[in-house]
């Protein structure tokens, strides 16, 4: 992407940061020298200083005293909740859809489960490609309720919320089956069996909290704030 793209150099070097924070190219954590920004985009100190400050505004980044600035850390906490929001709104806009769910809006779900089954067997794609298909057919009930702004909002929760699911896949190793989860909520959906549409869509929401226990507590432990221990994976 050129320049032209981008309003400013602030702008530039705070859009591109922002997108590698929230695709993990940039983890919670990470230190942030404001002297290899600017080398990296050829830029003076004022416009990543400008930009690292709205960051830091934003959430994605905290300057600690003395130390320097740094990616922040993932709250549980937050992305517990907002699997739990996900989960309640996300289930009522479902009834609505199945209400409303024509072929030919069903077709398009199709297709997108066609394009995701396309990208895994190529064997050779990032996850931020299968999770931006994923939110492609999960947003495809929301628009077609007239709740593309609900839907905004959610995807608005990137701090905490985005990034999990990034980690989520990029720690998954068998994609074939969230499109089975895909297809099993489709499936439900053409049958008018709500109650087990709402069921696949609750256990699909939550899988990866419960997949990635051992991960986070683990592996991935350094990317999490602290939490209280009686709180823990409380969903």
């Amino acid at each position: 992407m050129g320049d032209a793209a981008y309003k400013s150099r602030e702008d530039m070097v705070y859009q591109i940061l922002k997108q590698e924070i929230l695709d993990l190219e940039l983890k919670p954590g990470q230190l942030i020298k404001e002297n290899e920004i600017c080398e990296r985009f050829s830029v003076s100190r004022t416009p990543v200083r400008d930009a690292l400050r709205l960051l830091q505004e934003q959430g994605f980044v905290i300057t600690v005293p003395y130390q320097g600035i740094y990616v922040t850390l993932l709250s549980l906490s937050n992305i517990k909740q907002m699997i739990y929001m996900r989960v309640a709104v996300e289930t009522m806009v479902m009834r609505d859809f199945s209400m409303i769910a024509t072929p030919l809006l069903m077709e398009d779900i199709y297709y997108l489960i066609r394009k995701q089954k396309v990208l895994v067997q190529t064997g050779n794609f990032k996850p931020e490609q299968f999770y931006r298909l994923d939110a492609d057919l999960h947003a495809c009930w929301f628009n077609a309720t007239k709740k593309s702004k609900i839907w905004a909002m959610l995807q608005e929760q990137q701090l905490h919320y985005t990034r999990f699911r990034m980690l989520d896949f990029v720690t998954e190793t068998d994609f074939t089956r969230i499109i089975r989860e895909h297809e099993n909520l489709v499936e439900k959906l053409e049958q008018g069996d709500i109650a087990g549409m709402e069921s696949v869509l609750k256990d699909h929401l939550y899988f990866s909290m419960k997949r990635m226990r051992h991960q986070i507590d683990v592996e991935y432990r350094e990317y999490f704030e602290e939490e209280d221990p009686a709180g823990k994976f409380d969903i």
